[in-house]
C-alpha cells in the first residue's frame, strides 16, 4: 500500500508541475502577445497620424493603468492594499526609478543613434543580475550567469553597432538602464514579500498613479502643446482615437502581465525573457510592416534566441541561493521570500532587508535635470527617435538607420 501511495503522491507532484509549467508557459505568450500588439499599435499610431508626443502618450498608459486597477480594486476583484507611509515610500522609489528611466532614455536618444541605445539597452539583464544580488540578496549559480553573455550580445550585434560616440549620451543611456534593472527588482520584491507582498493589480495601480505624478512635470516640460495635438488629430484623422485606445489598453495588459511575471519568474528572468521579447516583436514586425533586416540582425537575434534558451535551462537545473544582500535600501524585509526563476518557476525569489539611507541616492537620477538638458531641438530629434516608447523600451531594432524593425 506504502508503494502504490507513493507513486501516487509522485504522480500528483508531476501532474501539478506539469500544469504550473504549462501557466507560466501561457502567461509568457500572452505577455509577448500583448507586447506584440503595443508595438504594432504604436508604430501605427505614429506612422499613419503624426502623432510625436511620447511621453504624453507614456503618460496616458499609466492613467489608464490607474483607472482600470482602480475599478478593479472599487469592485472588490482585486484586493485592496492599506499603504503605511513606509509601504508609500517603496511605492514612490518604485514609480521614480519608472520615470528615471522614461526621462533618461528620451534624453539619450538626442545625443546617440537609436541603434547605439538599443545595444547599450541590451545590458539591462546584467545589471539586473548585480542589483538583484546587491538588494535582494540573490546569487545565481555561475553558469546562470555565463549564460547572459549570449543574450545581451546577441541583441548588441543585432543593433549593428556605431562609431558615433557621446559620453552624455552614454551616461543618460546607462541611467535609464540602471533605473529600468532597479525597477524589476524593486517590483519582484514588493510582489513577493511575506510582509508587504502586493497584489500584482493593486502594485500595479498604486505605482501608475504616482508614475503618473512624476510624468506630469515631464510632459508639460518637453511637451507642452501635447494635448493640442491630440485635439486637432482627434479632429483630422478618423484612425487616431481608435488606435489610441488600442494602445492603452493593450499597456495596461502590458504593464499587468509584466507584474505578474515578475512576482511568479523573479526580476532577472523577466528582463531575460524581454530581451527575447525584442526577438519576437522583431519578427513580428518584419511580417507586418515589412521592415528590412540585415544578416548582422538575424545572427545577433538568433545568438539572443540561444542565449535565453540557455538561461532558462541553467536556472531549472541550478536554482539560486540567498544571501544576505549588500544593500537593502530599507525597501524589502529581512523574512521576505518569494516565487522562483525560470520558465519553470525553480529556484527561489528572495528580498533583504537594510537601511533606509541608501534609498536617497536613487534620487540623484533627477527627472527635472534630465528634462533641463534637452533642448527644443534635442526633444524633436529625440521623439523622432522614440517610436512607442513604453515602460522605457525600446522596439527592436535591426539597422543602423534607427528604424524599428
Amino acid at each position: 500500500m506504502s508503494v502504490k501511495a507513493h507513486s501516487s503522491t509522485a504522480a500528483e507532484a508531476a501532474n501539478k508541475s506539469f500544469v504550473a509549467t504549462v501557466k507560466i508557459v501561457a502567461l509568457v505568450l500572452a505577455w509577448y502577445g500583448v507586447n506584440i500588439g503595443l508595438l504594432i499599435a504604436n508604430k501605427w499610431l505614429i506612422s499613419e497620424t503624426g502623432f510625436r508626443d511620447t511621453t504624453l502618450l507614456t503618460l496616458l498608459h499609466m492613467v489608464t493603468c490607474m483607472a482600470a486597477s482602480g475599478l478593479l480594486m472599487g469592485a472588490g476583484l482585486v484586493p485592496t492594499k492599506s499603504m503605511s507611509m513606509q509601504l508609500l515610500f517603496k511605492v514612490a522609489v518604485l514609480s521614480l526609478s519608472f520615470t528615471v528611466s522614461v526621462a533618461a532614455c528620451m534624453a539619450s536618444l538626442a545625443y546617440i543613434p537609436a541603434s547605439f541605445a538599443q545595444a547599450l539597452g541590451a545590458s539591462t539583464p546584467v545589471i539586473t543580475a548585480a542589483l538583484a544580488l546587491l538588494i535582494q540578496g540573490r546569487l545565481e549559480n555561475r553558469v546562470t550567469y555565463a549564460a547572459l553573455l549570449p543574450v545581451v550580445g546577441g541583441i548588441a550585434l543585432a543593433s549593428g553597432g556605431e562609431p558615433l560616440f557621446s559620453a552624455l549620451g552614454l551616461g543618460l543611456q546607462m541611467l535609464a538602464c540602471t533605473a529600468r534593472s532597479l525597477k524589476t527588482v524593486l517590483q519582484a520584491a514588493m510582489l513577493t514579500d511575506e510582509r508587504d507582498k502586493f497584489h500584482p493589480m493593486s502594485l500595479l495601480g498604486y505605482t501608475s498613479a504616482i508614475s503618473a505624478c512624476f510624468l506630469l512635470p515631464l510632459v508639460a516640460a518637453v511637451e507642452p502643446r501635447g494635448l493640442q495635438h491630440m485635439a486637432a488629430l482627434h479632429a483630422n484623422s478618423a484612425h487616431f482615437t481608435p488606435l489610441l485606445l488600442v494602445s492603452c489598453g493593450s499597456a495596461f495588459l502590458v504593464n499587468w502581465t509584466n507584474f505578474v511575471i515578475s512576482k511568479q519568474l523573479g526580476a532577472l528572468t523577466l528582463q531575460v525573457l524581454g530581451n527575447f521579447k525584442n526577438v519576437v516583436a522583431a519578427g513580428a514586425s518584419i511580417a507586418v510592416f515589412n521592415n528590412p533586416v540585415t544578416a548582422m540582425g538575424i545572427t545577433g537575434y538568433g545568438i539572443t534566441t540561444f542565449g535565453v534558451f540557455l538561461y532558462s535551462h541553467m536556472v531549472r537545473i541550478h536554482p539560486a541561493t540567498k544571501v544576505t544582500p549588500v544593500m537593502g535600501l530599507g525597501l524589502t524585509n529581512p523574512t521576505s521570500s518569494g516565487s522562483g526563476s525560470g520558465l519553470d518557476g525553480g529556484g527561489k525569489e528572495g528580498g533583504g532587508g537594510g537601511g533606509v539611507a541608501a534609498a536617497k541616492d536613487v534620487e540623484t537620477g533627477s527627472v527635472s535635470a534630465s528634462a533641463a538638458s534637452l533642448g527644443s531641438s534635442s526633444v524633436r530629434r529625440a521623439k523622432e527617435a522614440v517610436e512607442g516608447l513604453e515602460g522605457g523600451e525600446r522596439e527592436p531594432l535591426l539597422s543602423r538607420s534607427g528604424q524599428p524593425a
